[in-house]
């Protein structure tokens, strides 16, 4: 029952981020700078002492993976003006994006555990995974949109 209960919550927030993922929204400070920084900071707390071999190579390919994905990702969001606000909105590419994303990553702990009687996602990879993609789409839509800049520059910390 109390895995069960957990289960169902984090179902809850699955589906609560992919509707946020293609509903419009407001740029925030939290999203473009502060989540980056948060993912490393789990990825950091997170790592076992010491990093088992087979979790260095789910990280390195992880990683490598995340990459082209962060820069996707800022293709597949629109910036654009609503109702007189900046809002940004990824599409259904966006969203898919992080479904791969998420899948190759536990194939890549299927491989590296093979043999073993315990198959589990990895946190701290996870974690740093969100912390490549979001800090590289940051960047890019910074690059593809200079507005951004101001309207984040004038938003609540939110």
């Amino acid at each position: 029952m109390h895995n069960a209960i957990y289960d169902v919550l984090g179902l809850a927030i699955f589906v609560y981020f992919i509707i946020r993922q293609v509903s419009p929204r407001r740029p925030t400070r939290l999203r473009f700078y502060i989540m980056p920084l948060i993912g490393l900071y789990l990825a950091y707390h997170n790592l076992p002492h010491p990093v088992p071999s087979s979790q260095i190579w789910d990280a390195v390919i992880s990683v490598a993976i995340s990459v082209p994905f962060g820069i996707a990702q800022a293709y597949f969001t629109r910036f654009y003006q609503l109702d007189g606000q900046w809002v940004l909105q990824g599409d259904w590419r966006y969203l898919v994006s992080w479904l791969v994303l998420f899948a190759s990553h536990l194939v890549t702990v299927l491989l590296f555990s093979a043999g073993s009687h315990q198959v589990t996602p990895v946190t701290w990879v996870i974690a740093l995974e969100v912390a490549v993609v979001s800090g590289l789409r940051s960047v890019v839509l910074h690059l593809r949109f200079p507005q951004l800049s101001t309207v984040l520059a004038t938003a609540r910390a939110r």
